[in-house]
């Protein structure tokens, strides 16, 4: 079993299917532009509430909510009130690019 500590490389074993993970700390009024992934992300709520914009729709979210977005698949954030949130996305794929990625190129 791999045990990977936060702040250490990542060498993440061939058979998971993540390339990166990571816990967001967003102060309220903080937004996260509009971008999107070489890879599916999944975000899950920890504490506070945010809003998200995806796939043309706004939704807010609080704790124990998730959004799972594909590749490609634009999105924004908004933090409402101070926010925690455990992020994953999935090995890159397409033209694997990573992080958030403005221009399609």
């Amino acid at each position: 079993m791999p045990v990977l500590k936060a702040g250490t490389a990542k060498a993440i074993p061939e058979w998971a299917d993540y390339s990166d993970w990571g816990v967001s700390h967003m102060p309220v009024g903080q937004h996260v532009d509009r971008h999107f992934h070489d890879s599916h992300e999944f975000v899950l709520i920890v504490s506070g509430r945010v809003r998200v914009g995806t796939e043309g729709a706004e939704t807010d979210l609080g704790p124990g909510d998730a959004v799972l977005t594909r590749m490609g698949d634009e999105h924004e954030w908004w933090a409402l009130e101070e926010s925690v949130a455990i992020w994953a996305t999935s090995r890159l794929m397409g033209r694997c690019r990573p992080g958030h990625l403005t221009e399609r190129d």
